[in-house]
């Protein structure tokens, strides 16, 4: 297989490959931005294109694949945003064109804290803070525990016990926290300080995944409460769990994403959630957004597949989310879940 890169390098072939993996050729010079690689000797039903968070699967059927650059290196992820029958990172159309993986349970689990994570995507530096950076960002595969937002029940995430839990103890593997918790300093340095959005929304059955990806982006918050918080550990955000669908059959992905997230427990909706692999069905889970219409009700995901709205001292499932920081790369694995990426720095 021969991948070339049709703008922004000095080199026209990308990468040649015999065994289906295509890695980069030291003659390459790539300068930034996104530009389209073409497979050619492309036989089999699906090739692999290597790239810094794993192999990444592309359907031969479009020789096309959309590719960005990561961190300023000669490394890109590679995704094929008009197929999204297969387990793959695709862009998830924002102004930001983040990549994301979808379906119901694709190749991105990885290694960390020595138990198991997920990717979520590569995000630019809106999502972030970090200038010029695109950074990858992870999910714990499983919850911590059900556990309140907010003991006190108020929805300022810079304030409330859920985050100054995951940012104390647990980060530091200390207290209630010290054999579930960040196990080593080794984990602990991979993680990436960075500005996490708060901005919320005041209501929440007619929001589909893109305008919550606005809003979470947004300013709108209840009176006094935070815009914006600089930390380590967050949660999901309500269009983590939207963009993460592949649909199927009966609704595709387009449709899953027109539709309000609120409304996924429709049955005539059910490919949207059941093929969307953020979901739990065995117990609900946090999110990062706030209700900005009231000072105590957060966004969660609900075990039946849909988005709804709950008081902050309720107990809902808390899957821990971090940014990597940009000198993360991957040592091996190919991003199964019996052989995760494993990290290295």
């Amino acid at each position: 297989m021969t991948g070339t890169l049709s703008s922004n390098v000095t080199s026209a072939t990308y990468c040649t490959s015999t065994d289906n993996i295509c890695e980069p050729t030291t003659s390459a010079s790539i300068s930034g931005g996104q530009y389209t690689v073409e497979l050619s000797n492309a036989t089999a039903k699906r090739k692999e294109v290597a790239s810094p968070i794993g192999t990444l699967y592309v359907a031969t059927a479009s020789n096309q694949i959309v590719c960005t650059q990561l961190n300023g290196t000669s490394k890109v992820i590679c995704s094929n945003p008009e197929k999204v029958g297969y387990d793959e990172l695709v862009a998830d159309n924002t102004a930001d064109n983040n990549l994301r993986y979808i379906g119901t349970d694709p190749n991105n689990y990885v290694l960390f804290n020595d138990e198991l994570w997920r990717i979520i995507g590569v995000f630019s530096e809106d999502s972030h803070g970090v200038s010029g950076q695109k950074l990858i960002k992870i999910i714990r595969n499983d919850s911590i525990g059900n556990i309140a937002w907010d003991s006190a029940n108020t929805n300022d995430w810079s304030t409330v016990s859920l985050q100054t839990t995951l940012n104390g103890d647990y980060l530091n593997g200390s207290g209630s926290y010290a054999s579930t918790g960040i196990k080593s300093d080794t984990a602990r340095n991979m993680i990436e300080t960075i500005t996490w959005k708060l901005g919320g929304s005041s209501t929440y059955n007619d929001v589909t995944a893109s305008m919550f990806y606005e809003r979470e982006r947004g300013t709108t918050v209840y009176s006094g409460h935070a815009t914006e918080w600089v930390g380590e550990v967050g949660l999901m955000y309500p269009s983590d769990y939207g963009y993460a669908t592949s649909g199927g059959s009966a609704t595709d992905r387009e449709a899953c994403l027109a539709k309000e997230v609120w409304n996924w427990d429709s049955s005539s909706f059910s490919d949207c959630r059941n093929n969307d692999w953020l979901l739990d069905s065995s117990y609900n889970q946090w999110t990062l957004t706030p209700s900005s219409s009231n000072s105590n009700s957060v966004f969660f995901v609900n075990s039946c597949g849909y988005l709804s709205i709950s008081s902050a001292t309720n107990g809902n499932g808390a899957r821990p989310s971090i940014y990597l920081k940009s000198n993360i790369s991957i040592s091996g694995g190919d991003g199964s879940e019996n052989n995760p990426y494993l990290l290295k720095q």
